[in-house]
């Protein structure tokens, strides 16, 4: 944690990393179930995968899904596939299982939302009102990632919008100065005492915090749950199966590493230049940081001039 308090360096969330074996069917599962965007793939090649501390070379693919306001605006999925080292492990289904456990969605009409997901083999895990009384439903995808599709009344008829990664924590008053640290301000808490919506059947005692970055209205939901109680930490394997990960854009990422650092964050890795190849996006500085849980977040330096207010 920090001693000090350098200035939050993050302004908006770039992307959120989908761990899979071929990028092909979870990228159409987007596209087609929730009328999203691919606007940048990269076929399979070997890189070195020292920026997520791997030994050696990696290989695999990726895919840049967005929703339809698009690439200067939106957030991404990076649709990411493992092909050496190849993929392990399972998405996390137990929401007080501590870590990433949901990608959420703002949509016009939940039903049609859902009977589209359905349709391309999402399985229901509950539905109703949840928080802030807003009309939820909660899906698992082919792959068993999990997905909260949440009623917007501004999104358009029949576009999607990309709305939050829920997080479970093990202590809020202990995550919550780390992601302010970040750059993160909170918009609210709220008490939790039914879950079944997010397949937690019976009383259940929890508290749920909104936070988002200032460029952008993408969220982070963090909940600690009390009864049951969170346990475990997000799963260290930069190749496990699901949402591993989270890419936030900072203005210099080298300043901002030096500042933390300074400050006493520990970050885990230095800052390195990566090269994207075949894409139409410069070479940039990144380093990866992770909050208490064990979530990393990855400091991406992209300047504000390279997107359009939202």
């Amino acid at each position: 944690m920090a001693t000090g308090e350098p200035a939050p360096p993050a302004r908006r969330f770039l992307h959120v990393c989908y761990c899979c074996d071929d990028t092909g069917p979870v990228t159409s599962f987007f596209t087609e179930a929730l009328a999203m965007r691919n606007t940048m793939s990269t076929p399979p090649e070997r890189s070195s995968g020292a920026i997520l501390g791997l030994p050696g070379e990696v290989e695999g693919s990726a895919a840049f899904v967005y929703d339809g306001r698009g690439p200067r605006v939106s957030p991404a999925i990076e649709v990411q596939s493992w092909l050496d080292p190849k993929l392990v492990g399972e998405p996390v289904q137990d929401p007080s299982g501590v870590g990433v456990h949901a990608l959420g969605f703002g949509v016009a009409d939940v039903d049609a939302a859902v009977a589209a997901l359905t349709e391309r083999g999402c399985r229901m895990v509950g539905h109703g009102e949840w928080l802030a009384h807003k009309r939820w439903a909660t899906v698992r995808d082919a792959n068993g990632v999990t997905l909260d599709i949440v009623g917007d009344d501004a999104v358009p008829s029949g576009e999607t919008r990309m709305r939050h990664l829920r997080i479970t924590c093990t202590d809020l008053s202990v995550s919550v100065p780390w992601y302010e640290g970040v750059g993160f301000e909170v918009l609210g808490q709220e008490r939790v005492t039914d879950a079944t919506v997010v397949g937690l059947d019976g009383p259940v005692d929890a508290v749920a915090a909104r936070l988002r970055l200032p460029d952008e209205p993408f969220e982070v939901l963090l909940i600690e749950w009390k009864d049951p109680k969170s346990h475990g930490r997000h799963y260290a394997e930069p190749n496990h199966a699901g949402i591993f990960r989270a890419a936030v854009g900072v203005d210099d990422t080298r300043a901002a590493y030096e500042a933390m650092s300074g400050a006493g964050w520990t970050f885990d890795r230095a800052p390195m230049l990566v090269e994207l190849k075949g894409t139409p996006v410069p070479d940039m500085w990144i380093c990866f940081i992770s909050d208490p849980d064990g979530v990393p977040f990855e400091f991406v330096e992209r300047p504000r001039s390279a997107f359009v207010k939202s």
